[in-house]
């Protein structure tokens, strides 16, 4: 598939078809990920795939997901919304569990973090944290590209689920993505157009 093609079709996927994700399509898909540039070409990222579903609900049941988002929740959150947003938000939520649970691949993206988030003093500071998304981006275009789809789920609380899959203290979580071939979704985004963000000599 043609780059710009592969740009074009991305889209955010939530509800997957049961048919599995052939190996070597999943393969091509994390080495595209390591192609992405990293702070100090160090590539410090690691990838989880959880195989076994008793283990995939243990990573859904850790409290990844925010648990006890009821109808206060939902309308509070929705609040500062403009109102092409609010399908989309609202279309989430109830699937989220199950998308986690369905899709035939969850990987897991986790970074190396030299100090902690909470430390961080500087934008300096975030570089390996940047440099997961670049690859993050890669996996996602290269998903596409295979006529894979998924969604970037960051989780709310990582230490449960660090501790469970035995993530060494100096990494962290950047994100799950359910990976798979997509049912039909009907959610629109929001039409944008390259003239709204693009600024010449000043904002």
């Amino acid at each position: 598939m043609d780059f710009y093609e592969a740009v074009e079709k991305r889209r955010t996927v939530r509800e997957f078809q049961s048919k599995p994700v052939e190996e070597e399509k999943l393969l091509r898909v994390l080495a595209a990920g390591l192609k992405a540039p990293s702070h100090n070409h160090l590539r410090e990222w690691e990838f989880i795939l959880i195989k076994d579903f008793e283990q995939r609900k243990k990573v859904v049941d850790l409290g990844v997901m925010a648990k006890n988002f009821g109808e206060k929740e939902v309308e509070e959150a929705t609040k500062p919304m403009a109102e092409w947003e609010k399908p989309a938000y609202l279309a989430a939520l109830p699937v989220q569990r199950r998308m986690l649970l369905s899709s035939p691949e969850l990987l897991i993206v986790c970074f190396r973090m030299r100090k902690p988030l909470k430390e961080c003093k500087s934008l300096y500071d975030l570089n390996n944290f940047a440099s997961v998304w670049a690859c993050i981006e890669n996996i996602l275009l290269a998903m596409a590209a295979e006529g894979l789809y998924g969604v970037t789920f960051i989780p709310h609380e990582t230490m449960p689920l660090k501790k469970m899959l035995c993530i060494p203290d100096d990494y962290e979580v950047a994100v799950l993505i359910p990976i798979g071939y997509p049912q039909e979704y009907s959610v629109k985004q929001r039409p944008l157009s390259l003239q709204e963000k693009m600024h010449c000599n000043k904002w």
